[in-house]
């Protein structure tokens, strides 16, 4: 099982870098005030001094503080207090205390926005993309499971197949675990109070 172990090892460390690299152009390079104002949406719509936009000032357990930013045109997932629907929306506009999305009545065929104050938000859903963690995140349960697998279909030191033992169940196990870790570091459901705090910022 050691050699196992070792070349499920050679494999995530071949396949993280190659995952984490980004295609880089040095004509494509961004200005610092691009990289403070970039994330994973094409629709943002920022531009002149004075945008407002939604940050988040995250400290959670894991990972440590980060700064989330919501722009019009980023997709937000939330939850609001005294209900349990869970919103997936995109953010139409940002005031100086609230949020709107749009909100479409099929039987009416109209659009209209709703707004979403922001001391009325409960949860908010985030994605945080870290270099080899976020890889990590969904390599290391497979690796883990692999492992098991091997160890239960594999003739072993008996000679017989689908047995396993509690040595390697502790190791796969203690794989998957470290994975489900990165996962909560790059996808977290964090619940506004003292430590997550939500305002309004922009642009200048």
């Amino acid at each position: 099982m050691r050699s196992v172990l070792t070349l499920l090892i050679l494999f995530i460390l071949g396949s993280i870098p190659v995952w984490a690299q980004d295609n880089y152009d040095p004509k494509k390079a961004l200005s610092s005030e691009e990289l403070f104002l970039k994330q994973s949406g094409d629709s943002r719509v920022v531009g002149a001094p004075g945008q407002k936009y939604m940050v988040l000032d995250a400290s959670p357990v894991l990972g440590g503080f980060h700064r989330y930013r919501f722009f019009p045109g980023d997709n937000i997932k939330f939850r609001m207090k005294n209900e349990t629907i869970k919103f997936n929306e995109t953010i139409a506009n940002v005031t100086d205390s609230a949020f709107s999305i749009a909100v479409i009545n099929e039987a009416l065929g109209q659009m209209t926005y709703q707004s979403i104050p922001l001391k009325e938000i409960k949860l908010i859903k985030t994605h945080r993309r870290i270099p080899f963690i976020s890889q990590a995140a969904t390599l290391l349960p497979l690796a883990g499971l692999i492992y098991i697998g091997a160890d239960f279909f594999n003739k072993g030191i008996d000679n017989k197949r689908y047995t396993t033992d509690a040595s390697t169940l502790i190791v796969g196990g203690a794989i998957m675990a470290t994975g489900f870790i990165c996962y909560k570091m790059t996808f977290s459901t964090l619940k506004i109070n003292g430590r997550n705090k939500l305002k309004i910022l922009e642009t200048y």
